[in-house]
């Protein structure tokens, strides 16, 4: 059964600490498993589109428009992470020059009428959602972040961030997998970048390849 707990206690042996029945238990471990363990979770369902954790909503605009820069403000969903798709326009980063929205608070702000139709990456608290490589993730990044604190150890912290990056880089690679091939077809890709543009293609070659990281 996946749930925080055992996710916690794959961490924990990750540091060959000791098991824990609950993180409310009173020991140093579930202590420390437990004020790290939402921060953690969202930080890391937020990096990367992962397919179990996108949603869909249309938002109704809000009343009060705006001070100034953009005529609609829309009110996100109490559990929106970050954004993936706005409209017709798959999110990659931000174009050069005024940007189609913007975040601020829990409102998003914009130009387009309502309502808005968005795909975003949830807060996911229904842990029987959470694939078995995204387990291995979170359960390598709560190590990563405890490290300091149960182990003082830097030879054992800098292992934990190569297991880290080799469980991101695999479960990136399959949860690639299962976009579909013309994804580009479903609308425009914003894909400009400091150093420029992406095509269609290039967009959707890229986030087959686990470009919608970082």
């Amino acid at each position: 059964m996946t749930d925080p707990v055992a996710i916690a206690n794959k961490a924990l042996t990750k540091l060959g600490a000791e098991r824990i029945l609950l993180l409310e238990d009173d020991v140093k471990a579930a202590r420390v498993m437990k004020a790290l363990f939402a921060d953690v979770r969202d930080a890391e369902l937020a990096a990367y589109h992962w397919k179990f954790a996108i949603r869909r909503a249309q938002l109704p605009a809000l009343v009060d428009a705006p001070a100034f820069g953009y005529e609609f403000t829309y009110l996100l969903p109490r559990d929106y992470l970050a954004l993936v798709q706005l409209n017709d326009l798959l999110v990659l980063a931000r174009r050069h020059g005024k940007p189609w929205w913007s975040i601020e608070g829990d409102r998003l702000l914009s130009d387009w009428a309502p309502p808005l139709r968005i795909r975003y990456v949830a807060r996911v608290e229904d842990y029987r959602l959470f694939s078995p490589l995204f387990v291995e993730v979170l359960s390598c990044k709560l190590a990563l972040e405890a490290c300091e604190s149960l182990t003082q150890s830097n030879t054992k912290k800098q292992n934990l961030w190569q297991e880290y990056e080799q469980a991101l880089r695999r479960a990136i690679r399959q949860d690639a997998v299962e976009t579909a091939p013309d994804v580009a077809a479903q609308g425009n890709w914003l894909a400009a970048r400091e150093s420029g543009g992406m095509t269609g293609s290039e967009a959707a070659d890229s986030a087959r390849s686990g470009g919608f990281y970082g």
